[in-house]
Order: structure tokens, then C-alpha cells, then sequence
């Protein structure tokens, strides 16, 4: 998710907003869905009721059951008819008490019928066509030409049953038996229910709702995609030219304050490079224009009878020139119009290491076993390890490197045996022209500028360096530095 969209305050509210829409187009589809089902239970309510009372009425009317049979089954909400010998129906449901309270009897009474109940299947009733004795009570003798289980048309898609079935929308329909007993002793069993294809059309409303999700959610996504691409391009190029890469100018896209930053900002990175390279400019013709005055000045020093004259002016030049180099380091590390290669930092690091015994300087590397690969510029990263480590020898006594691989970063570990940092001075030694006099030694020389470059070159290739006082004493300097992704 993070590489589709940035983590950004704008991101947030558009991912809300979204999110806000669909819960409510949800929230909707419930409802409605919870009204839907309530109204449609009503309209099968009123829909059995008046039902109900056309059987009631035709049933006072006819001449006798089989004539009433043979009428019923016509009625609109009838579904089946089946005579018996006994009631399928225990005691009037609460629908049915209701039904017998609207009912009005005829002024004629109630014709062939002297009883009826109206409510749900008893549980000892014979079930679904054809069903004989072993499955309730015998069947009994019928009317001549009558069957035991009459049904409107052909054979209806489900059978004869109690309790609830579902419609093809999906909300229940509840199904009553009006169980009326003619003065012949049998029973005319009539299953009533309102008509199940009928309903509020919640199927199509769903599927709309559906589309509508799916529009909202594909929308914010393209939305989100356009809103960000460019802040996503502008804000690599941030870090490109943080890390003294040469910038090259951004496609200005986006809405139109996005195109108004992008514009600045490619004005703005166009500006410091032409300072940056200007100041750069300067500082080396400075650098080679020091280089003449400082040459005459040991001809004249070496002309200086005074030995102990002489070698307090050589010892004041070295320590110009040094000062003059180094600040040319420090000024002149960035801004590289080359691209980055790929450099085996072990091998790297071991051919400095034997730069460094080479002059007698007290350093160890341990063996690194495979490849660190990173990508960078060679002569950059060669001063700053060599900074740090000349570093951890003036200061510690001798310098320990090892390589290893974490995370995705491959570190370049340099211990000493010195009295370490302070934790309050850790940030502060990377400045420029610092040296933490309390805990160094004030004889062992340096202008304070060795860390400053090494940690500027370092963050230039993507990487950062870490101090931490070891337990068992001395300082260890971690220089992380990505690994190298073709």
C-alpha cells in the first residue's frame, strides 16, 4: 500500500472520505434492506389475511366441500387444498385470531362449515402429496371424484410445508393453513400464502448500491494515484539533491498548486547548483592560488638560520596547508555530475586498510566472506572511511574494521580503544570545525573537519553513520550504507 500511495496528510483525507462513502452506502444497503424486508413482511400479512377471509366466505357459500374444493383452489394466495379426515392445524395462530376477528360471519351463518381453525401445520399431520398412513392419521374416505391433495395448476416448485420459506428475493413469507371442518366430519385443509414473487425489487437496488462501491472506491484510488505521482517525483528529487545528486529537472503534471511547487522547486534546485558550482569554483581556485604563496614561504623559511625559527614557521605552514585542503574537502564533496558505480565495498575497505598499515598506522580489517555491493563515487567514500579511521587511530590508540550485512544495508563497523563520546556530543561532533576537547587529546592535532566530511559524503550515497560507546570501552563508528539493487 505504501508504494501505491504516500503517506501524506492529503492521502488520509482522501482514504477517509472514500472509506466514509462506502460505510455509508453500506449502512444504506442495510436499511434499506431492514425496511424492505419489515414492508414486504407487512404486504404478506394483509395479503394472507384477505385470503384467508375469500376462503372463509367461499367456504359459507358453497354447498358442500367437494364443491368448496373444487372453487378454492382458484382463489388468488391459495397454494394447495387437502382433505382429511382431521385439521392440520392445532389451535388458531395469532394470525389467525386476528383473521377470525375481522371475519364477518354471513347473515345465513357459516353453510356447510361448522368449525375452522387458522394457523400453522401440526407436527402429526400428514406431509406433502401422497402421504398415508404412518405419516399421521389415516386418510380416511373422501367425496367421490375428489383426490386427497388438489394444487393450482401443475406440480408447484416447493411442496406442501410448514413454517417459513423464502421468496425469490430473499425475505421470508409466512405460510397459513385455514382448516375447515364441514358438517360431514372431514376436514378441507387450505394452505394460504400471499404470492412469493412479489416484493420490493431489493435485488436490483443492491446491485446498484454494488456498482456505486466499486465506482467510489476506483475513483479515490485514481484520484489518489493523480493527486500524488507528482508529489511522490518532486519529493525523490528532494532527497537526489540532498544527497548532492545532479538534479535533473521534474515534468511539471498535477492539479495546479502541485504544478506551481514543482515549478518553484525545479527554479529553486537550478539556483543552489549555480551557487553550489560557483562557491565550488571559487574555493578551488582559491585552493590553487594558495598553493603559490605557501610554496615561496618555505623557500623562505628554509632560509632561516634559526633551526628552532625555522622549524616553528615549516610547522605553521603544514598546519595552513592541512587546514587549506581539508576545507577544500569539506567544500568540494558534493554536487558530482558523474553517475554512481558499483563499488565492492569489501575490497574497498581492505585496500585502504593496507594503505593505512602501509604507513605504520595501527589498524586491523577483518576477512569479509561474499560480495557488498553498493552503488556510489569511489574517491568520496574512500576519504570517509579513511577519515574515520585515521580518526579512531589519533584518538584510540588503533582502529578494528569489520564488515557485515543487516537489513538491507551493509555496515562498515570501526572500533578503538579511546575514552569515547558523551551521549550530549554525539550530534555535535559531526559539525564543522568542532573537536570535543574535554574527552581528545589536545596534542593529537586535526581541524575538526574529518567526521563533518565523512558524514556529509556518507549521506550522499543514502546512507548514515551511528557513534556508540562500547561497554568493554572505546568508540564504535557504524557506517550504514544501502545495498547495491540492480
Amino acid at each position: 500500500m505504501r508504494r501505491l500511495f504516500p503517506d501524506t496528510l492529503l492521502t488520509r483525507s482522501i482514504l477517509m472520505m472514500a472509506a466514509a462513502l462506502v460505510l455509508a452506502q453500506f449502512i444504506a444497503i442495510l436499511s434499506f434492506k431492514l425496511i424492505a424486508e419489515n414492508l414486504f413482511t407487512a404486504m404478506q400479512r394483509s395479503a394472507q389475511i384477505e385470503a384467508s377471509i375469500r376462503v372463509l366466505d367461499l367456504a359459507s357459500r358453497s354447498a358442500d366441500i367437494s364443491s368448496f374444493s373444487d372453487e378454492v383452489i382458484s382463489l388468488e394466495g391459495v397454494q394447495f387444498v387437502r382433505m382429511h379426515t382431521q385439521s392440520h392445524v392445532d389451535a388458531d395462530s395469532e394470525l389467525g385470531g386476528e383473521i377470525r376477528a375481522k371475519w364477518v360471519t354471513p347473515a345465513g351463518g357459516m353453510g356447510p362449515v361448522s368449525g375452522f381453525l387458522i394457523g400453522h401445520m401440526s407436527r402429526t399431520a400428514p406431509r406433502g402429496p401422497g402421504s398415508g398412513p404412518g405419516a399421521g392419521e389415516p386418510m380416511g374416505d373422501f367425496p367421490p371424484g375428489q383426490e386427497g391433495l388438489q394444487g393450482a395448476g401443475a406440480e408447484m416448485p416447493k411442496p406442501w410445508r410448514s413454517g417459513r420459506f423464502e421468496n425469490s428475493h430473499g425475505f421470508p413469507s409466512q405460510l397459513l393453513i385455514v382448516a375447515l371442518e364441514f358438517q360431514d366430519g372431514h376436514w378441507a385443509n387450505v394452505l394460504v400464502a400471499s404470492n412469493p414473487m412479489s416484493g420490493p425489487p431489493i435485488v436490483p437496488f443492491i446491485f446498484m448500491l454494488s456498482l456505486s462501491l466499486l465506482g467510489v472506491g476506483t475513483a479515490a484510488a485514481l484520484a489518489a494515484r493523480w493527486l500524488y505521482k507528482p508529489l511522490n517525483n518532486l519529493a525523490s528529487a528532494s532527497m537526489a539533491l540532498e544527497r548532492g545528486e545532479k538534479h535533473t529537472p521534474l515534468p511539471v503534471s498535477g492539479p495546479r498548486d502541485v504544478r506551481n511547487v514543482m515549478q518553484a522547486f525545479n527554479a529553486m534546485a537550478t539556483r543552489l547548483e549555480s551557487t553550489l558550482q560557483s562557491q565550488q569554483d571559487v574555493l578551488v581556485a582559491i585552493g590553487h592560488d594558495l598553493r603559490t604563496p605557501l610554496t615561496a614561504l618555505r623557500i623562505r623559511a628554509a632560509m632561516i638560520e634559526d633551526g628552532v625559527e625555522r622549524e616553528k614557521v615549516e610547522r605553521s605552514l603544514d598546519q595552513l596547508q592541512s587546514l587549506t585542503e581539508a576545507a577544500l574537502q569539506a567544500g568540494t564533496h558534493n554536487l558530482h555530475t558523474e553517475d554512481k558505480e558499483v563499488l565492492e565495498l569489501g575490497a574497498l575497505t581492505e585496500s585502504l586498510c593496507e594503505d593505512l598499515r602501509d604507513i605504520h598506522l595501527p589498524v586491523t580489517c577483518e576477512d569479509t566472506p561474499g560480495q557488498f555491493l553498493v552503488a556510489g563515487w569511489s574517491d568520496d567514500l574512500t576519504r570517509a572511511l579513511r577519515n574515520i579511521i585515521e580518526n579512531a587511530v589519533r584518538y584510540g590508540e588503533r582502529a578494528r574494521v569489520r564488515l557485515r550485512a543487516e537489513d538491507g544495508f551493509y555496515l562498515v563497523e570501526i572500533d578503538d580503544d579511546g575514552p569515547g563520546v558523551p551521549d550530549a556530543d554525539k550530534e555535535v561532533i559531526f559539525g564543522p570545525l568542532v573537536r570535543l576537547e574535554k574527552s581528545r587529546n589536545k596534542d593529537t592535532g586535526g581541524h575538526g573537519l574529518g567526521l563533518h566530511i565523512a558524514r556529509n559524503a556518507v549521506v550522499a550515497h543514502g546512507g548514515q553513520i551511528t557513534l556508540e560507546n562500547r561497554p568493554e570501552g572505546g568508540l564504535r563508528v557504524s557506517v550504514a550504507l544501502p545495498a547495491y539493487a540492480p
